[in-house]
C-alpha cells in the first residue's frame, strides 16, 4: 500500500508551503495485470541506448526521443517492462559506470539487483504550449506499441528536472488515468495555470491521482513560488503528495545525488 499525505520538510527557511494536509481518503492501488521481469543472475550484460523518432505526429510537435532498455530486453518475447517517462534530463551517448545521469545510474542499479529492469524515455526537450499534450497522445501509444511496455497506469511514471517538471506536471494532471507516479523535481507550475490544474481536477471523476513526489532545495529561490502554487492546488483540493525540501540549488549538484532516490521512488510502484 502506498503512504498518503506525507509532507517532509527538512528546512525551516520555507514559510510559503502550507505545511499541513488532511488525509481524507487512502489511496488504492489495483492488482497488475501482468508483472515485470525480474532481474536475471544470469544477464550479465549491459543495457543499451537508442534513439527514435515519432514516424506521423498527430499534434504538430516533431518527438524525437533517446530511450534505455534494460540488460537482456531483446533475448525475451514475453517479458513486460515498467517505463519511466523523464523531461529535461540529460542525454547520454553511451552508459557509462561512472556517472549519475539517469541511463547509466538505472543500468547500474538494474544489474546490481536494486531495481527491477526498466525501460527510461527522455524525449528532446522543447519549451511551447500543447507539448506536454502531444507528448501524452503521440509518444506514449508509440511506445508501448513498439517496445516491451506494461500498460498499465501503476507501471507508468512521469517526471522531469525544472522546465521539465512543470511538463511532467501537466501531462500527469490533465491525463491522470495514464501515469501511476509523478515526480516534481526542482520544479512546479506558474501562478496563471492554477485555474487549468483547477479544471483537469475537476474533470477527473474517478478521483484517480498518480502519487506525487515534490523535491526541491531550499535555496531555489526562482523556482520555490512555482512549487508552492503546484501545492497550493494540491492542499486545496485534497490530493496526497510528498513534499521534501533540502538543502541546495537549481544546478547538478543538487540532482545528481538524488537521481538515484527518484529512480528507486518510481520504482516503488512495482511493487
Amino acid at each position: 500500500m502506498s503512504s498518503c499525505g506525507k509532507i517532509k520538510v527538512n528546512t525551516n527557511l520555507w514559510s510559503l508551503v502550507i505545511l499541513t494536509i488532511f488525509v481524507l481518503s487512502a489511496c488504492n492501488v489495483n492488482a497488475p495485470a501482468s508483472k515485470s521481469a525480474k532481474a536475471s543472475s544470469s544477464c550479465s550484460e549491459a543495457g543499451t541506448i537508442g534513439r527514435e523518432k515519432i514516424p506521423h505526429p498527430s499534434q504538430g510537435f516533431n518527438i524525437s526521443f533517446q530511450y534505455y532498455l534494460p540488460p537482456c530486453y531483446s533475448s525475451s518475447n514475453t517479458a513486460r517492462f515498467p517505463v519511466i517517462y523523464l523531461i529535461t534530463m540529460p542525454f547520454e551517448s553511451r552508459l557509462n559506470d561512472q556517472d549519475n545521469t539517469p541511463m547509466s545510474l538505472a543500468d547500474r542499479l538494474i544489474r546490481a539487483g536494486k531495481m527491477p529492469p526498466a525501460i527510461l524515455v527522455v524525449p528532446d526537450d522543447l519549451i511551447d504550449f500543447g507539448f506536454n499534450t502531444a507528448l501524452a497522445i503521440d509518444l506514449i501509444p508509440y511506445v508501448d506499441n513498439n517496445f516491451h511496455t506494461l500498460p498499465e497506469r501503476q507501471y507508468r511514471g512521469i517526471g522531469g528536472i525544472s522546465h521539465g517538471a512543470a511538463i511532467a506536471a501537466r501531462m500527469a494532471f490533465q491525463f491522470p488515468g495514464v501515469f501511476g507516479s509523478l515526480g516534481v523535481f526542482s520544479g512546479g507550475i506558474a501562478s496563471g495555470e492554477k485555474g487549468k490544474f483547477e479544471d483537469w481536477i475537476n474533470s477527473n471523476s474517478s478521483g484517480i491521482w498518480p502519487r506525487i513526489w515534490i523535491n526541491v532545495g531550499n535555496q531555489d529561490t526562482g523556482i520555490l513560488p512555482l512549487t508552492e502554487n503546484l501545492v497550493d492546488v494540491l492542499h486545496q483540493n485534497r490530493i496526497d503528495y510528498s513534499l521534501d525540501i533540502e538543502p541546495g540549488d537549481h544546478n547538478w549538484n543538487f540532482w545528481s545525488p538524488r537521481m538515484g532516490p527518484y529512480l528507486l521512488w518510481f520504482a516503488e510502484a512495482w511493487k
